[in-house]
């Protein structure tokens, strides 16, 4: 396997997934929000999402404390081949994708985040980041060279769009200037944090170094994924704007 193959694999189940659960968590959001009896909708949606969170978290865990049942979980027909090969020793997507999804749930209940932007915010990871990562994966196979930058090109292109629908669906005063500025710092978000996180390693494990112990295991596997920083940062920058406007 060529080097640009391993650096920009393409898991068509995975990003389906991506797309699905966008569709199922903004799904369930519009089914249980207007709930008012037997318990208010959006008080089940926070709780539900929690749950839903240290369910996948303590898997993870799991996972890091005993290689049995990591071996086991990577095995599952579904669960294990959603996972990339980083994940298997790291926290899975997923994990981070439900944590992100519940911090904005639980930011729309308290009142911190409007509806349109808690949808933008799941709907831009659902679509713009498959078609990054379908758009480098095609540029690599083929030789044709800036796979990174076409990438954030096909990002930037798909989160615009993507907020310009909602913003023009839910109403949201959005201007043309927002969307695009919002758009370009959440596609370098998505295209660079990787670089960041590597070129800071050495500061990182010299610290880890000095605090390691079995029970603080996890602690180091954890990662700015994508999965969790691209929705804060759209509901983030919305927010900001918000302000100003």
């Amino acid at each position: 396997m060529s080097p640009e193959h391993t650096a920009y694999e393409w898991n068509g189940l995975r990003k389906l997934w991506h797309l699905f659960g966008c569709l199922l968590m903004v799904g369930i959001f519009y089914l249980w929000k207007d709930i008012r009896r037997p318990i208010s909708g959006l008080d089940f949606l926070v709780i539900f999402g929690w749950a839903e969170t240290a369910v996948a978290f303590s898997i993870d865990l799991m996972r890091f404390y005993s290689p049995r049942v990591n071996k086991v979980i990577r095995g599952l027909p579904f669960y294990g081949n959603l996972m990339r090969p980083i994940e298997h020793a790291h926290f899975n997507a997923m994990t981070y994708y439900l944590l992100a999804a519940t911090i904005l749930m639980t930011a729309y209940r308290v009142g911190w985040c409007r509806e349109a932007t808690l949808v933008m915010a799941i709907a831009v990871l659902g679509v713009a980041d498959p078609a990054a990562a379908w758009t480098r994966y095609q540029m690599a196979k083929r030789g044709w060279g800036r796979e990174q930058a076409v990438g954030l090109l096909a990002f930037f292109v798909s989160s615009v769009l993507v907020m310009w629908a909602i913003s023009r669906r839910l109403q949201c005063p959005l201007h043309w200037d927002h969307i695009l500025g919002i758009g370009f710092i959440v596609a370098l978000v998505e295209s660079y944090t990787k670089y960041w996180v590597h070129h800071l390693h050495p500061v990182t494990r010299r610290v880890q170094r000095k605090i390691f112990h079995r029970a603080t295991v996890w602690l180091f596997r954890l990662y700015p994924d994508d999965n969790l920083l691209i929705p804060l940062t759209v509901a983030v920058m919305i927010g900001i704007v918000s302000l100003v406007m």
